[in-house]
């Protein structure tokens, strides 16, 4: 095993066949045994530093938090599993998140709570909030707070934790926080006209930042600069608060990676029968809403998400819908303010979001994580495709499938992108292109002419360095490897994103440090910057395709108002 030093701590063993000795970045060398020995040493001092960790002080109690180095060699405390509300379980479950409940004694705070229920396990009770900070708090003025940047995870609103490592955030001087968020049914079940109206999931986060608001300054963080950010998913929900009256003022601006609630999988108008469709299947036919959500809240978590799988049918499935539960509208009610009245798109086009600086973007090859190289080298794949071509006419566009004006989409849509070629495995990279734009991009250049009726402060950009798959950008925000001193292209795309997102969150301007200015959208001027080893700035992203979607938008939208 083969021990090594960053900033005088040994970081994890790599294995070196017949390797015996050790070398540490100061020239002195090692035997092995003296290498275990140090190896040894260093984790039993972790282990008592830990074990009289930093407490601090929540309404809820005290919590005791860790020490740990980042990949630079600073030294922060991480405080893990924190819960910021009740335990969404029995006649809580689908419900608005609660008060936390109190504990007594100390909390562990060293390890991560259990990752909301997905496929894979995780727990119903699972509602934590995780906060790293390079400082705790001394007793100064307000100015010694730091800048604050809240994580929201991606993962399709069906996977996914807060279980991060804040990685070169904490060498930037900022303090970081993440979350956990109830997903699929036990997040996003709508049943209208009872306490489960939708949108649980996205409550849950407003319900996390309402906790960091009220207790960051304990951390060492600045409440009063707070800046969201998310991939995927997790950058559609960043969108979605700001949409949200109900996330106003909990939040200084924000970043979207990958992800817009304008995009066609990250919202769907009402799944009010799909919550009937799901008691159906559990063998419960539901003939009132209130017994749809008991039925629903008697079964067990694993029934549940066997079910789900039966719930969307086939026309459902063949116009990019693959999750039955996502965001989506709300009833207006007296018991509970909603999170969602209106469409994504009518807020937008009504300035009726909340304007703060954002950042919102896409890489190059979003679409070559869905359609894989293994699907697409099948013939069905294609075959599917071909024989119902209005799977790519979007659904916001509010035409019914086999109608004249959809049929006449449809084949605009094939013309533009293919022309007089076949869609094929020969053409595949036209077809990533087509999903790129309709899954990511489209919603993302939307979201940008309509912010800047209203703001000034939107900036656009395209990941497009390597393969520039989707979320590709998010690895080297969070980079955890060693930055200073590094010339690898890795360490660059690192400096580069870390400078940017820290920039921005420390003064709503993204600055980098190599001359290039990423100037905002304005009415006139649609600039985004071009992120590379070398990056630049361009102007109108994916024009001509954005052009074509927006002719399509001016001259087939059915859209209708949803007051």
């Amino acid at each position: 095993m083969l021990y090594k030093r960053v900033r005088g701590r040994p970081v994890a063993p790599q294995t070196r066949q017949n390797s015996h000795r050790l070398s540490l970045n100061n020239g002195n060398v090692y035997s092995r045994e003296t290498s275990v020995d140090l190896y040894r040493s260093y984790h039993m001092r972790v282990r008592l530093i830990n074990a009289h960790g930093p407490t601090v002080q929540v309404p809820q109690g005290t919590v005791r938090g860790a020490a740990a180095w980042t990949g630079g060699g600073n030294k922060f405390y991480k405080f893990l599993g924190i819960p910021y509300a009740k335990p969404p379980l029995g006649s809580l479950r689908f419900a608005a998140p609660q008060e936390p409940v109190s504990w007594s004694g100390e909390r562990n705070g060293s390890n991560f709570g259990s990752m909301c229920h997905q496929d894979t396990g995780g727990s119903e009770d699972c509602l934590f909030v995780n906060v790293f900070t390079p400082q705790l708090p001394t007793g100064r003025s307000e100015d010694s707070l730091l800048p604050v940047m809240v994580y929201i995870h991606g993962g399709a609103f069906v996977s996914g934790s807060g279980n991060i490592w804040p990685g070169q955030l904490i060498d930037r001087g900022m303090v970081v926080a993440s979350m956990n968020y109830r997903l699929n049914v036990f997040g996003f079940l709508r049943v209208d006209y009872t306490d489960a109206p939708g949108n649980a999931g996205l409550k849950d986060q407003t319900a996390a930042l309402r906790w960091i608001q009220k207790n960051i300054a304990k951390f060492g963080g600045n409440k009063n600069n707070v800046t969201i950010f998310g991939v995927s998913a997790g950058g559609a929900s960043v969108h979605f608060h700001v949409l949200s009256t109900l996330s106003k003022g909990l939040f200084l601006r924000a970043i979207s990676e990958s992800g817009s609630a304008m995009n066609p999988w990250a919202f769907v108008k009402n799944t009010n029968d799909r919550s009937y469709r799901l008691s159906y299947i559990l063998g419960k036919e539901a003939h009132s809403a209130a017994a749809c959500v008991q039925n629903l809240r008697a079964a067990s978590a694993d029934e549940l998400k066997s079910a789900i799988n039966k719930v969307l049918i086939a026309d459902e499935y063949s116009r990019l819908i693959s999750v039955p539960f996502v965001p989506s509208l709300e009833l207006q009610r007296s018991e509970e303010q909603p999170f969602l009245l209106h469409e994504p798109a009518y807020i937008e086009q009504h300035g009726l979001f909340n304007k703060v600086p954002y950042i919102t973007g896409a890489t190059k090859r979003e679409g070559a994580s869905f359609a894989t190289e293994s699907s697409m080298s099948q013939s069905y794949y294609w075959q599917n495709i071909n024989n119902d071509l209005e799977r790519i006419v979007p659904l916001d566009l509010g035409l019914t499938k086999g109608s004249q004006k959809s049929k006449e989409v449809a084949q605009k849509v094939k013309n533009h992108y293919f022309g007089n070629d076949a869609i094929s495995y020969a053409t595949r990279e036209k077809w990533i292109t087509l999903q790129t734009d309709l899954l990511f991009v489209l919603g993302i250049v939307r979201t940008t002419h309509a912010h800047v009726k209203y703001s000034a402060s939107t900036f656009n950009y395209q990941f497009v360095y390597g393969d520039a798959l989707h979320g590709a950008e998010s690895a080297y925000v969070f980079y955890g490897n060693k930055i200073d001193g590094e010339t690898s292209d890795a360490a660059k795309l690192a400096r580069l994103l870390g400078v940017l997102w820290t920039s921005f969150a420390k003064t709503g301007v993204p600055s980098a440090q190599d001359g290039v200015t990423w100037i905002p959208a304005s009415q006139s001027s649609f600039p985004y910057l071009e992120i590379n080893v070398s990056p630049s700035l361009k102007y109108d992203l994916e024009k001509d395709n954005m052009n074509f979607w927006f002719d399509i938008y001016n001259n087939y939208n059915n859209y209708t108002s949803t007051l």
